[in-house]
């Protein structure tokens, strides 16, 4: 073509302008040739709408209208050869421990459409079924350049290790009991946590294995079970079906981390408002004293270091070392012994035997079998001393012929039980008499045409008579077997080894003898409805 312009030229034909554009591998290439005569310049447009058809786009616009206005012929790089497209990098990253993948798309310039179909193919092929997030991934492919966690694996719930559920609240010990006006009682302050045989303190609930994860490719992933406890098993409990129950009756007590059941509830000063009461129902030691309007009631031993003055003490045997000053108030009531250096101004109980070294003095002294007051002074002077078999003093009365009154013959105990039960049978044969009638009455009413209410009542009355019957006749056995214990114990005896001085009134069963005058080493004992006097032996 260049040849034919050439040609023209020579003629002086007019000539247009003309361009070349040459595609190297470094790039793109411009030449533009100058009209000759009167022929049209070359159209810089015309140069842009070629490069476009042939999809090069990477063109520098200044130095391309340079080039054509410039029209020297020489050739100039205008711009790169457009690169070949390329499929997007769908980069997909797992985890070491396999329980997330990330996805990141880099997309170059030349890349080719992306397709979301081609996303879910690359996570697939990374051999991802589990867990995939596809709100992520859409993220990813409408933004292409963020990294978004594209599957998530489920972690595994490790298992519960074994723990000690306690049944026991031990948070209100040492708390003072709130009374119904809200006021609060500082003398019982639950300073202790007693519990019975059997009861249930704590249980085990054991270690579970845990739930099972599963990460992203698919595969489980195991829970880290929970550990196992030995049971804290201290003294006086046992296990029973993973429970832990009490042995014995007693203080309930946990001590390095064991749980223990302690029969014995020791104090190591006074029972005062710093103990406040106390109820237990194993033994109590008192190091200290019992403080005036404090309450010590164990269904064991009770044994007091000190005095127990104006308070009020229950137990199986009860000790008290120094003695007990009533102060008129309070008592001291033992199921077996009371055994004691001194009893002044108080009132005692005991289903057996009052033991005194010293004195009592002016005291109520209720005994079911002996009351024996032997020591240094031995005496026994004011009040009123019972005991069902036997009264043993040194002493008995004061120079000052003191109202004292020893009686024996007659069990106290069985005494009120005996007045007691006359009293329930006659409130039971009363409401016998009333069932019976009532019964009568509707025995007497057409069985045929009863209404059901009617039926229901007839039936109740007739079992409740039935109850009623075995009552009265429990009762009425019970009265005979302390007939014949009092019958046995008309035998009963007072003996005084030193003095008896008048003044003392002497009691055996229902036969009463007052002392007129001082005698010595005697005893005192029925014999043919009267009371005899006989030596001390």
């Amino acid at each position: 073509m260049q040849d034919q312009i050439a040609d023209k030229m020579k003629d002086n034909v007019d000539v247009d302008g003309y361009y070349s554009i040459d595609l190297n591998d470094d790039g793109v290439y411009l030449a533009v040739y100058p009209p000759q005569g009167n022929g049209k310049a070359v159209d810089e447009a015309k140069i842009i709408e070629e490069l476009k058809s042939q999809s090069i786009t990477d063109f520098k616009y200044a130095l391309l209208v340079k080039t054509t206005k410039e029209a020297s012929g020489s050739k100039m790089k205008i711009g790169e050869l457009p690169l070949p497209e390329v499929e997007p990098d769908i980069q997909v990253l797992v985890s070491r421990d396999r329980m997330e993948a990330t996805l990141q798309i880099i997309k170059p310039k030349n890349s080719k459409p992306l397709n979301y179909d081609l996303i879910l193919a690359k996570i697939q092929n990374s051999g991802i079924v589990y867990g995939i997030d596809h709100t992520a991934i859409k993220q990813a492919f409408e933004r292409p350049g963020i990294q978004v966690i594209a599957a998530r694996g489920q972690n595994p719930t490790d298992g519960q290790n074994a723990y000690i559920k306690h049944h026991i609240d031990q948070e209100a010990k040492g708390k003072p009991v709130e009374l119904e006006n809200g006021k609060v009682d500082f003398r019982n302050l639950n300073m202790f946590t007693t519990v019975q045989e059997g009861e249930l303190l704590a249980e085990k609930i054991p270690a579970t294995q845990g739930i099972a994860g599963m990460d992203i490719l698919g595969n489980t992933v195991s829970p880290k079970p929970g550990k196992d406890m030995m049971f804290p098993v201290g003294k006086n409990v046992k296990v029973v079906d993973n429970k832990i129950v009490a042995a014995i009756a007693g203080q309930l007590l946990i001590a390095n981390n064991k749980i223990h059941v302690i029969p014995v509830i020791e104090i190591k000063g006074d029972v005062d408002l710093s103990t406040g009461n106390i109820e237990f129902v194993g033994n109590v030691i008192v190091r200290g004293s019992v403080q005036a309007g404090f309450t010590i009631k164990a269904e064991g031993n009770v044994e007091v270091y000190g005095t127990v003055s104006g308070g009020t003490i229950e137990g199986k045997d009860i000790i008290i070392k120094m003695g007990i000053q009533g102060m008129g108030r309070g008592y001291v009531k033992a199921a077996g012994n009371v055994v004691t250096k001194f009893i002044e101004n108080a009132t005692v109980y005991a289903g057996n035997d009052v033991i005194v070294s010293e004195v009592v003095f002016h005291s109520q002294i209720r005994a079911a079998k002996k009351v024996i007051v032997q020591g240094k002074r031995g005496l026994i002077a004011g009040g009123k001393v019972i005991a069902g078999e036997e009264i043993v003093a040194k002493t008995a009365g004061t120079q000052m012929a003191t109202c004292t009154d020893l009686e024996v013959g007659v069990n106290p105990v069985m005494r009120e039980e005996f007045q007691q039960l006359r009293k329930d049978i006659k409130k039971l044969e009363i409401n016998l008499d009333q069932a019976q009638k009532a019964i009568h009455i509707l025995k007497a009413m057409d069985q045929s045409s009863m209404p059901a209410d009617k039926r229901e009542m007839l039936l109740k009355l007739t079992k409740a008579q039935f109850h009623l019957v075995g009552q009265i006749e429990n009762m009425r056995n019970r009265m005979a077997e302390i007939e014949l214990a009092f019958e046995e114990m008309k035998y009963g005896r007072i003996r005084v080894s030193d003095i008896i001085f008048p003044g003392v009134k002497i009691v055996v069963g229902t036969l009463i003898k007052p002392i007129r005058e001082q005698l010595s080493y005697s005893s005192f004992f029925s014999e043919d409805g009267d009371i005899k006097i006989g030596a001390f032996n």
